[in-house]
């Protein structure tokens, strides 16, 4: 458990604390409508744990963590909701038992509507995120591919043109489209091929990836 993790433990114990002093010190009648709120209250601070929990299972990098604080805030809010809804109660022990089930209800349920969406929210971002990067790996390979193939050349002609067409997959649009893909993989094989090409070939090869290289980043400005 993270040392930040464990001092919001700390912090929220040290709050369910001075909740209950001062729900029980107050002097006003614990009717029923002030025990379904308390009961409202306490599954508020409850749930915090399971809150938390849910923000930080899946934060294994700085970027997760940060998705991971729109959770964390509808818990806080939630839970500050609550209070003041039961700081209402305490001070009006008199109000209908059904209206503090309905007002706690629907703070229980609206928050939980808003967790799941946040919820929802970060996931999506995090699965576009993991698909860029993949696309990113993709380009970025196709260029560690280039440049080791022009360390292996003595010819220098073949050797710059290789640094040339490693410069070009550098800076071209890492990002890709399902239309795209014939072209990528078109590539990718004739890339593949430059491994095993005489040095002879390869000048040639390169105009043909470079040709198709340029066809695929146009067909991608177009596609934004």
């Amino acid at each position: 458990m993270s040392k930040n993790k464990k001092l919001g433990y700390i912090v929220l114990a040290i709050s369910f604390v001075l909740f209950n002093v001062i729900a029980f010190a107050v002097p006003t009648d614990k009717t029923s409508a002030f025990w379904i709120a308390y009961a409202f209250t306490v599954i508020a601070f409850s749930a915090q744990i399971f809150i938390w929990n849910l923000a930080f299972s899946k934060a294994g990098t700085l970027k997760s963590k940060f998705l991971g604080l729109p959770i964390i805030h509808v818990g806080i809010v939630y839970l500050i909701i609550q209070l003041v809804a039961f700081g209402v109660f305490l001070a009006l022990p008199w109000i209908a038992n059904w209206i503090s089930i309905i007002s706690c209800a629907v703070i229980l349920g609206g928050s939980g509507i808003c967790l799941i969406t946040s919820e929802v929210g970060r996931e999506e971002i995090a699965r576009v995120e993991e698909k860029v990067q993949r696309k990113i790996s993709a380009i970025k390979g196709l260029q560690a591919d280039v440049e080791l193939i022009a360390e292996t050349q003595s010819d220098a002609a073949a050797k710059e043109a290789l640094e040339a067409l490693a410069d070009k997959l550098k800076y071209s649009d890492p990002m890709s489209d399902d239309s795209l893909v014939p072209i990528e993989d078109n590539i990718s094989a004739k890339i593949t091929s430059l491994k095993t090409q005489p040095t002879a070939d390869i000048l040639n090869s390169v105009k043909q990836i470079e040709m198709l290289l340029l066809e695929r980043n146009n067909k991608s400005k177009l596609l934004k």
